[in-house]
């Protein structure tokens, strides 16, 4: 392992030379919003990046991803270099839309930095740029460095051009550090579970509930039943591999009549895809069953991020990140499989070296109470380069 005292007071030299610019970079990130939909925001949130890759000698562009997208941000330091890329992932989008804090909403206070995005995950943008720049700065030429940040991680990516640069500028890399948050614990992540949306549609028959109440088939009663069965394909054991949740349900139109359509929205979080396909199968048998006579219901898939499963490639990311993280005195606690889901679903079944929850440490994320701990930017930085120049442990 590569580690000297020389180096590591050089990073500490330069974290000290850059702790105001790094939050005032932060500070310019998290005041420049931006959900989907918000296309002009974005926008100008991608131009920042792509300027400031540029501003420190990247090679910069941006990737369309459709009219309604952010685009991807990518920059990339000694593309002349040979070998395998050392990748920073990440997304710029947020869960707010923009001036719902009102204007200018970032702040520090004793310590932790506030505003929409801070900690999920414009502080791990953060980590990562400073990062790269630091290693411009000392000369570094080991392997080369790819900054990619999508626009539309929070939606998973309508349209799905972002998954495919993703996995196209990842399938061979080095290994990847997704730049999600980190939770105060420190822990790093090897595992989510998926995320996948369904609905449900029961179709009955329409009639008038007085003079003709019996000619009706009420498809809100035949949807009760699926509500029941669906929510109880949940197995019991809290460390189960899979969940269902009903989340919303609508049906008919008037209250004098009787109901011919009723629709309800599942969300299924799934640790594996084995793990799914005993979900969806059970889920299946649940909406075969008909109570109601005449009475008809579909099931669909809406969508589907898939579960970020920790293959041996992700072990080995996480175990050499650690050795790196305790050989310096770094603060990486362990590891964690966590239940929310992230774009390092899409790079590990490629089987590529991925380690996510990389980024800030922070709490309270798509809360108006996220914040992120201000130090925790530069002990980021620290571990990074230190991992650059370790590069060649991951291979």
């Amino acid at each position: 392992m590569i580690f000297s005292k020389e180096l590591n007071d050089k990073i500490l030299g330069y974290i000290e030379k850059n702790k105001d610019e790094v939050v005032e970079f932060l500070k310019t990130l998290v005041n420049l919003e931006g959900q989907h939909g918000d296309k002009e925001e974005l926008d100008k949130t991608a131009d920042f990046l792509l300027k400031s890759f540029e501003s420190i000698g990247m090679e910069a562009k941006l990737l369309d991803t459709g009219a309604e997208n952010g685009p991807v941000v990518t920059g990339l330091l000694n593309g002349d270099v040979a070998g395998k890329e050392l990748v920073f992932s990440g997304h710029y989008d947020t869960v707010f839309a923009a001036g719902s804090r009102g204007e200018n909403p970032f702040y520090v206070k004793d310590g932790k930095a506030y505003g929409p995005g801070v900690c999920d995950m414009k502080g791990g943008i953060t980590i990562a740029f400073f990062t790269a720049k630091a290693l411009k700065e000392f000369g570094f030429r080991e392997c080369p460095v790819r900054l990619m940040f999508v626009g539309d991680e929070e939606v998973n990516h309508p349209g799905e051009k972002a998954i495919g640069y993703m996995k196209e500028c990842t399938e061979n890399a080095l290994v990847v550090f997704n730049m999600e948050n980190r939770y105060e614990s420190g822990e790093v992540c090897v595992g989510r579970k998926g995320c996948c949306e369904y609905t449900v549609r029961t179709h009955g028959v329409a009639a008038h509930p007085g003079h003709a109440y019996d000619d009706g088939r009420n498809a809100i009663e035949e949807m009760a039943y699926k509500v029941i069965g669906l929510q109880q394909c949940t197995p019991k054991n809290k460390d189960r591999d899979y969940s269902v949740n009903v989340g919303t349900i609508a049906g008919g139109t008037v209250c004098n009549g009787v109901p011919a359509e009723c629709v309800a929205r599942l969300d299924i979080r799934v640790k594996s895809m084995k793990a799914l396909e005993e979900c969806e199968r059970k889920m299946k048998e649940v909406c075969a069953k008909t109570h109601i006579p005449d009475t008809t219901t579909e099931l669909v898939m809406d969508n589907i991020l898939p579960p970020f499963e920790t293959t041996e490639n992700v072990t080995a990311a996480y175990e050499t990140l650690k050795k790196i993280s305790d050989e310096i005195g770094g603060n990486i606690t362990g590891s964690v499989v966590v239940g929310g889901a992230s774009d390092a679903a899409y790079i590990a079944p490629q089987g590529t070296k991925v380690v996510c929850q990389c980024g800030a440490i922070g709490a309270y994320t798509h809360n108006e109470r996220e914040y992120a701990i201000v130090d925790s930017l530069y002990e980021g930085v620290r571990l990074f380069v230190h991992t650059a120049y370790n590069c060649k442990l991951f291979a």
